[in-house]
């Protein structure tokens, strides 16, 4: 089974997340899960630190089975 990962990186100070940005795809949850992880952190470093404090950034993710899509 195959997963689509699909990222939201939101602001708490505004409220506000981007629209869903997928990702691509993975052969197995585990992948997936991790790739989200590791997009997460290198896209809340890509904002840099001071900018992630000031609008407390954070990331959601998601692994969606592509047989329910």
């Amino acid at each position: 089974m195959k997963f689509l990962l699909v990222l939201q990186i939101c602001s708490v100070i505004a409220q506000q997340c981007t629209a869903p940005i997928k990702m691509g795809t993975y052969d197995s949850h585990y992948d997936c899960a991790t790739a989200g992880f590791i997009q997460g952190l290198g896209g809340l470093r890509e904002f840099g630190k001071e900018y992630v404090d000031k609008n407390r950034m954070l990331v959601n993710f998601s692994c969606t089975p592509l047989e329910s899509i």
